[in-house]
């Protein structure tokens, strides 16, 4: 799949679809002079019009009408979309739009679309703005995870190629391009290792992704194993793993760009590549999908991988903390006490509160860098999705500047994060047990309490934190994902690095 610029006019572009927009006014469509969607009118008759004003489209929302041209115009189809009212159009909506494009062109076994890139702002949005959301969507919407399907029981893509018809300067529109491609190519990665099952990505095997990684865009890498987690005092992270076969390892990628440097950011992501529970065992009826409980860790390899490729002026060191969490004989028992990397003494109350005991050493380890900005993913609570619904991520944090900066952040990638406050005085209900803190219990405010057990392990850094557990997976399909993995907050994370 390639996006790229192109000239000329839409009715003689060598293209399978044209496409073109409405938007409701009033209860009705017109066709928009702007994009070539009056000039295409023109050149087929006056049949688009027709159409329209037959069927009755009012250019809601997602809606579509699909018109052969029998030869009259260079392209084989016209698409007409609806983006429903002009005021409410932003960049969720034109998402949703290039997945829509992606789409229909499969349904009509097309190869390749056009559309005409407009100047002129719209809402606020520049038309660089708009052209990376639809690109970005095209990416999302076109997602499949088939491979453990017979091949001819996957469903075949026929789409390849979208092009953007401007007569105006392209400096800054390929820079989008570029930009919204690899976010693109970010989500598939990401979506591709959460949907994964535990088998076939072990922490050892999600370590080989990061080497590859690290390979293709000549990044650092250093990768401990059980022996150097022993030697680096990481007790919380290796109290997870001692009831798995498997062994965990701590990632360590390195991001440096040439020329000056804007801030150094440390990303890290909780990588528990499949969760029974442990002791505190989980319900059977959802515990399949717990191979996504490292998604954070996707999350965060996939946008070090998109930032890398947009050779963003800003230093990223980018920490994986990955285990499996088993019930094994050996495994940590409610009520142990462990002692962290910080000397800070951890009681297990529950074994299935046990990202935060792998974050908390890697957090510490990360902390020790002095970043600029230490920012955490996680699937770490189920009250997440309590707290602010599924399609929202929860957001924590120790500094409001870097939470303010994040939220705007998310306000430009067209994405959703709503704030929970790092209330203190919750934080005396898990330190007045036997050890400093206990990994859960306490208050019903479940995804608060985890964040303020992991702000005991960040030093004084400007450190924030991401609760993904609500977004991180869908269970049904929509417009932009199919069920399983969503790669939620990449698009937020290359917003925030881009702003630095």
């Amino acid at each position: 799949m390639e996006f790229k610029l192109g000239k000329g006019s839409l009715a003689s572009f060598a293209t399978d679809v044209a496409v073109v927009t409405c938007f409701e006014r009033d209860g009705a469509a017109r066709l928009e002079r702007s994009d070539g969607g009056v000039e295409l009118d023109r050149a087929l008759g006056g049949e688009l019009t027709k159409l329209i004003t037959s069927q009755k489209f009012t250019g809601k929302e997602g809606k579509t009408i699909i018109v052969p041209t029998f030869g009259k115009v260079t392209p084989r189809y016209v698409l007409i979309l609806g983006l429903g009212t002009r005021k409410d159009c932003t960049i969720e909506r034109l998402r949703k739009a290039g997945a829509i494009i992606t789409k229909e062109c499969d349904r009509l076994h097309a190869a390749s679309f056009a559309v005409v890139l407009e100047q002129n702002s719209l809402n606020g949005l520049a038309s660089a703005r708009r052209l990376q959301a639809v690109i970005e969507g095209a990416f999302m919407g076109s997602y499949r995870f088939e491979r453990y399907r017979e091949a001819d029981a996957r469903s075949e893509s026929t789409f390849a190629r979208g092009t953007f018809l401007t007569a105006g300067p392209t400096k800054l529109f390929e820079k989008s391009i570029d930009l919204a491609q690899s976010i693109g190519r970010a989500i598939h990665f990401s979506r591709d290792l959460s949907n994964t099952p535990g088998n076939d990505l072990t922490p050892t095997i999600l370590a080989q992704h990061a080497k590859r990684v690290a390979h293709d865009l000549k990044l650092g890498i250093d990768v401990w194993g059980t022996a150097e987690l022993k030697k680096e005092r990481m007790g919380a992270f290796l109290a997870v793993a001692q009831g798995t076969a498997e062994p965990p390892a701590l990632v360590h990628l390195t991001y440096r760009p040439r020329g000056k440097v804007r801030a150094k950011v440390a990303l890290v992501g909780k990588g528990v590549t499949f969760d029974t529970g442990g002791i505190s065992i989980k319900p059977s009826k959802s515990m399949h999908e717990m191979k996504y409980d490292m998604s954070g860790a996707a999350v965060v390899l996939a946008t070090l991988q998109a930032a890398a490729q947009a050779k963003l002026p800003v230093a990223i060191d980018a920490y994986l903390g990955a285990t499996e969490n088993m019930p094994d004989a050996k495994a940590v028992k409610p009520g142990d006490i462990v002692t962290a990397r910080n000397g800070k003494t951890v009681e297990i109350i529950n074994t299935d509160a046990e990202g935060r005991l792998v974050l908390a050493d890697t957090l510490t380890v990360a902390a020790e860098k002095k970043p600029d900005y230490l920012i955490d993913l996680a699937t770490l609570t189920g009250g997440a999705s309590y707290a602010v619904g599924e399609l929202y991520a929860a957001i924590l944090g120790s500094d409001q500047k870097l939470v303010d900066r994040l939220l705007a952040a998310s306000a430009n990638a067209g994405e959703r994060l709503w704030q929970l406050p790092l209330e203190k005085q919750y934080l005396k209900t898990i330190t007045k047990g036997p050890a400093d803190i206990a990994n859960s219990g306490g208050s019903t405010a479940s995804t608060i309490m985890g964040g303020l057990f992991l702000s005991q392990f960040v030093g004084d850094c400007r450190w924030a934190h991401f609760d993904i557990a609500s977004c991180a997976w869908t269970n049904e399909d929509n417009t932009l994902a199919s069920k399983g993995a969503t790669g939620a907050m990449i698009p937020t994370l290359i917003s925030f690095l881009s702003s630095l």
